[in-house]
């Protein structure tokens, strides 16, 4: 049986970019509950899919920030895949 879950990662950036940014990924996996892939890469073994992700998104100080708003869309996309 798989399952829909939300997973962050580091981005990748230019040295020159000293700001943290994350990326944000909506993925099926066929874990039990409790248990994340290692990654958010397809060629991972639990991954069957990567549903949605959200590259490059800057993490702010306030709930505004491009990262917490990807981070609720994620969120509220795995509410409504798992009905």
């Amino acid at each position: 049986m798989s399952r829909y879950v939300v997973m962050t990662a580091t981005a990748k950036m230019p040295s020159s970019v000293r700001s943290p940014y994350r990326r944000v990924a909506v993925i099926e996996t066929d874990l039990p509950e409790g248990v994340l892939p290692g990654r958010i890469d397809i060629r991972d073994k639990h991954v069957l899919r990567i549903v949605e992700t959200w590259e490059r998104q800057f993490v702010g100080a306030t709930e505004k920030c491009a990262y917490q708003r990807a981070l609720a869309a994620a969120e509220a996309m795995v509410e409504e895949l798992s009905k």
